[in-house]
């Protein structure tokens, strides 16, 4: 058990019990802060849990209380208890104390699904779906139910096409009853089950763009629209995800984004949009390749500092060298105060940490590559709807260990983030420069749908020259965007990444030091839209470490050297 679940595992068990014949107490108490306190204390539950032996809908108030209050601990205890004391747990139960969790938090959310993983057989989790299913033949279902147990099933793994279908057939009917997160919930447990298509994904798009073609913008602030865009989003991403996307959905979803960024845009007291960059210095150049690309020259990169490669008047493309964080705080470079020393007052979404100050994505700090920025409101959501959509293309080159079988050209496989761990002593000369191990990404059955295409450029050889290791020089592509994805892939198929301090060996992380002294993963290319809709491509290549290592590998040096000529993956 790692040190985040028996952190979780610890608070949840002391988590208080529920006095006897607090229902409907706790029902009102949870709606109100701080009022489930007064309700939760210590007490024996014998006597509840067996009413609620007889009548499991009784638990199911109890867990949507506390669903619906954000207290992922309680709903948690809750349901361990009801195991303990052999009450029968089903689906909605599962959904209800994953509604809670979710609402608590990305990490409380992950650790939330180890922590069902953990805690019944995986037949038990099949047995509570199997139960679901009985129950949803046998009468109606609220939005909530449906939407939660459709995204239940989906995170944990559970792939039924009668499951799927049996709540589409209640969903359709009711579809304009639901809110736009239950929309959303519907929309990626239907993309993330991997079932035959029941005609939800499309019923869903066309309710959400009725509703967009409805809004009123106006100069309202974007919060008053903060659900509707989270759920817009999220929603482009599920049927684009499961092949299903509607273009007039799109369509309608762009209009309405757009116009909340430009009204967004035009609540901010200093909203010049003008580039303030300084040109690049001696040390890096920016090469132009017609007006839609542009090209950062190889060997030029510079190793201790960012440089903007393309700069447009609302939108911007920068490198990140290695050792550099692009905006979390966790690390002493950060790119997001580059840019904020650069552009100042420029850009207010540079400060607006809700909008993750203008970033549309991230890179790990071992890495180096190229980063896409928004420098407005404006710009942010145009390319969060690309981002969703699928139209913005991430390229990576990848040094892995071992010979990959040149037939591989995807990873389709489940991951769940379980977050940082604790510090190492400093003795452990093999550890990363931030000194920490991380339980990282989890690979398996159970969490969000991850997609990487890859293909194998080249088969190599590298390291002491006593004890060669295969190495093989990948091409990828990212269809979705998780956390160490790319990473946590590789490692789970067998072949992690050269020099990874968190997906391989000790042993394997110091012998790594004969290739490279960094972790070898480089995004090389982006590819998006600007404001008018021209295609814009942007390529940086290999920095000079990178650059040297692969000069050191033997093998086919002549497909290593010719990497900049690829052609990128087509989807």
């Amino acid at each position: 058990m790692s040190q985040q679940q028996a952190k979780f595992r610890g608070a949840v068990l002391k988590a208080p019990f529920i006095e006897p014949d607090s229902l409907q107490i706790l029902s009102a108490a949870s709606k109100k802060s701080g009022g489930i306190d007064q309700v939760l204390r210590r007490v024996d539950l014998a006597e509840e849990l067996s009413t609620w032996s007889k009548n499991p809908k009784l638990a199911t108030v109890v867990l949507g209380s506390l669903a619906r209050s954000s207290r992922p601990g309680e709903a948690a205890r809750v349901l361990k208890l009801m195991q303990e004391g052999q009450v029968q747990v089903d689906a909605f139960h599962y959904s209800a104390a994953m509604t809670a969790c979710a609402r608590g938090g990305g990490l409380l959310w992950e650790l939330a699904l180890d922590l069902l993983h953990d805690m019944p057989e995986r037949k038990a989790i099949d047995a509570a779906f199997a139960e679901a299913l009985v129950q949803l033949r046998a009468g109606s279902h609220s939005p909530r139910e449906l939407s939660t147990v459709a995204w239940a099933a989906a995170v944990l793994g559970v792939s039924k096409s009668e499951l799927s279908d049996s709540v589409a057939q209640q969903a359709i009917s009711q579809i304009y009853n639901f809110q736009v997160e239950e929309l959303l919930l519907l929309a990626w447990g239907a993309a993330a089950a991997s079932v035959s298509d029941n005609g939800l994904l499309r019923v869903v798009q066309n309710e959400l763009a009725s509703r967009l073609e409805r809004i009123d913008v106006g100069d309202s602030p974007e919060d008053a629209f903060e659900k509707l865009v989270e759920g817009t989003l999220g929603v482009i991403w599920a049927c684009n995800f499961a092949g299903v996307l509607n273009d007039s959905f799109l369509a309608s979803a762009r209009r309405v984004m757009r116009r909340i960024g430009l009204a967004v845009d035009s609540t901010c007291a200093n909203g010049a949009r003008k580039a303030m960059f300084s040109p690049p210095s001696s040390d890096g150049q920016t090469v132009q390749h017609g007006s839609g690309r542009s090209w950062f020259a190889e060997g030029e990169s510079p190793q201790c500092e960012p440089r903007v490669i393309l700069d447009l008047s609302d939108r911007l493309v920068i490198f990140k060298p290695p050792g550099w964080e692009v905006a979390d705080q966790h690390a002493e470079l950060q790119l997001l105060s580059y840019l904020q020393a650069s552009l100042g007052s420029q850009c207010p979404i540079l400060g607006d940490a809700t909008h993750r100050f203008g970033f549309l994505h991230r890179l790990d700090v071992p890495c180096s590559g190229l980063i896409l920025a928004a420098k407005t409101y404006g710009a942010y959501y145009d390319l969060q709807v690309q981002l969703s959509a699928g139209e913005i293309a991430r390229d990576y080159l990848v040094l892995c260990h071992g010979w990959l079988p040149p037939s591989r050209l995807e990873i389709n496989l489940r991951v769940s983030w379980l977050g940082e761990q604790q510090q190492l002593p400093a003795s452990d000369s093999w550890a990363p420069k931030d000194k920490t191990t991380a339980a990282g990404t989890q690979v398996g059955q159970q969490g969000k749908p991850a997609r990487t295409l890859l293909k194998v450029t080249a088969h190599a050889s590298g390291g002491h020259a006593a004890q060669q290791s295969a190495l093989s020089l990948l091409a990828i592509r990212i269809a979705t965007g998780r956390r160490h994805q790319i990473r946590s892939h590789l490692a789970h198929v067998g072949h992690p990444t050269v020099r990874d301090g968190k997906y391989t060996a000790a042993a394997t992380f110091q012998a790594d030091l004969a290739c490279c002294e960094r972790l070898c993963l480089h995004r090389y290319r982006l590819a998006f839209q600007d404001a008018t809709g021209t295609a814009r491509e942007v390529l940086a290549a290999l920095p000079a470490d990178l650059s040297d290592a692969l000069a050191q590998l033997s093998g086919t040096w002549e497909q290593l050297r010719d990497w900049k000529e690829y052609t990128p993956i087509q989807r």
